[in-house]
């Protein structure tokens, strides 16, 4: 891996410790000293240090950013590192190349990287200089503010530009949120840091009610649809809940019994507050048909087209999320039982629910896509414990293995796969539709179907969810022009009177309603 650690991503919210940092960059704690050395500043001057994950980020940019600058005076260009370094004067050597040019040699004192560069005369005086006894050490070293970081260093009005006097906290409360899923914390830590800057990073120990009711005053603010970037009522409840449940957490740490235990009646919204915020948009989802259509104009001509056709297939099959699609072994689709096996142990799945789905009874175009999918990795040599939907990279190069004992392919760690096969079957939809909208249309295919009301039960069960109300609730909810069309249809259906009608249709009439109420409809 590139030493620009250009592939690896911090939680902006989330605090490290140095053996986090070791952990996320392949590092010693020595490299991370000598960032720290380098400009990265730590959250505060205790031990163990702690580092802001937006911090570490923006320290490792602004280093990038040095490979375009001039190099300065006893400064080489590493490219193992792909950053300019100031090396130890004693790995330094100078020597004439056969074109009769002086050059020099040295160490990268990061990654140990070979360094080359034409000496100039100013280089020459430099080193020879620091190699004098009575110069200090580090002399090469005292030009190195061009590859500071700059983070959390006093502005000119003396402002720092982060706050981080409740970062040593929230790292303790990050290892008692460890049981959550990634995405739970990553919630949690923004409505965190929604009150913390609020209040201008005044430390958690010190709050006052008054403190909880000037942030619920932020949130009544941003609820106003009109307001600058305003939160939506979801939003602010979730924030609401989230700090709630962060300060009664709070409340038994020492050094924090202290504060206000009435806090969360300072936090409260009413209704009409939360009526008024911006409400989140129509999600858009296409009818089962209009899914089938978009399937079946997806292109099939490479492995990769395949895979995006067979992503776009097994969401709609399974109702399936993102993350979960992608986590998938090629053992979790049992095609001959048409069977997901959702292992939360292997699979990252919402909550961490382990749920083995029945395919849903959609067109067979979806089952066919998956099952040729999996027909063709198995062809290619992939086994039931290699990734259902491998990369790129592995995709290309994993042909026809037989009796190999070489590692599993991996999953893929990010969604991207997914939202590339949905933007590639929308291409040309008026209408550009997520991997999510995958859930909505099995939602809503639940309304369109006449099913029982055990029939309904296990549709919800399949998707995943304990309730039937969260299926009604949040997936498939009706779109305004169906309601305007649903509402209109009712004026132009004829009234029946029971007096009008003869012996034998009001039989009729009373036999359908006595099979309605049988079947629980």
């Amino acid at each position: 891996m590139s030493k620009s650690y250009k592939g690896i991503r911090l939680k902006q919210h989330r605090v490290y410790s140095v053996e986090q940092l070791m952990a996320a960059y392949s590092v010693t704690a020595n490299t991370v000293s000598n960032w720290v050395g380098e400009g990265l500043r730590p959250s505060d001057n205790k031990k163990p240090y702690l580092f802001r994950g937006a911090a570490v980020e923006e320290f490792h940019r602004r280093k990038r950013l040095t490979v375009k600058n001039k190099l300065q005076p006893g400064q080489f260009q590493c490219w193992g590192c792909q950053t300019s370094v100031f090396p130890a004067v004693e790995t330094v050597v100078d020597y004439l190349a056969e074109n009769g040019r002086h050059m020099y040699t040295a160490v990268c004192p990061y990654c140990s990287t070979k360094l080359q560069k034409i000496s100039g005369e100013t280089d020459r005086d430099l080193v020879e200089d620091c190699r004098n006894p009575n110069t200090p050490m580090d002399c090469l070293h005292e030009e190195k503010a061009s590859v500071r970081g700059g983070i959390w260093i006093k502005a000119e009005n003396d402002a720092p530009n982060f706050h981080a006097e409740n970062d040593r906290i929230i790292h303790k409360w990050q290892t008692y949120a460890g049981g959550y899923s990634e995405k739970t914390i990553d919630k949690h830590l923004a409505a965190i840091r929604f009150f913390e800057s609020n209040l201008k990073g005044k430390p958690f120990a010190k709050l006052t009610t008054d403190d909880f009711a000037a942030v619920r005053d932020e949130l009544k603010r941003l609820s106003k649809a009109q307001a600058p970037n305003n939160l939506s009522a979801s939003t602010i409840k979730h924030y609401v809940s989230h700090l709630k449940a962060f300060f009664d957490w709070l409340l038994k740490q020492e050094g924090y019994r202290r504060l206000p235990r009435d806090f969360d009646g300072y936090l409260k919204l009413s209704k009409a507050v939360l009526a008024q915020a911006a409400q989140v948009k129509q999600k858009d989802y296409p009818t089962l048909s209009e899914a089938e259509e978009l399937l079946d104009a997806m292109p099939s001509k490479s492995l990769v087209d395949l895979r995006a056709r067979a992503i776009f297939a097994l969401a709609f099959l399974g109702a399936l999320r993102a993350d979960t699609l992608v986590s998938l072994l090629v053992k979790h689709v049992d095609i001959e039982r048409r069977l997901i096996l959702q292992d939360a142990s292997i699979v990252r799945t919402k909550a961490g629910k382990s749920l083995n789905i029945i395919w849903f009874q959609i067109p067979t175009v979806f089952e066919k896509s998956v099952v040729e999918w999996v027909v063709r990795l198995q062809y290619l040599g992939f086994t039931g414990e290699d990734a259902l939907f491998p990369d790129t990279k592995n995709l290309k190069h994993r042909i026809r293995v037989n009796g190999r004992n070489a590692a599993p392919v991996p999953v893929m760690s990010t969604t991207h796969a997914v939202t590339d096969a949905f933007s590639i079957a929308s291409r040309n939809s008026a209408a550009k539709y997520t991997p999510h909208a995958a859930k909505h249309t099995i939602g809503a295919e639940r309304d369109v179907r006449s099913l029982t009301h055990e029939e309904r039960k296990a549709w919800s069960l399949n998707m995943g969810h304990d309730s039937e109300l969260t299926t009604e609730r949040h997936y498939g909810t009706m779109p305004d022009d169906r309601r305007f069309e649903v509402l209109e249809s009712i004026g132009s259906k004829k009234t029946i009177d029971p007096r009008n009608l003869s012996e034998s249709e009001k039989a009729k009439v009373f036999d359908s309603i006595l099979e309605a109420f049988s079947n629980g409809r």
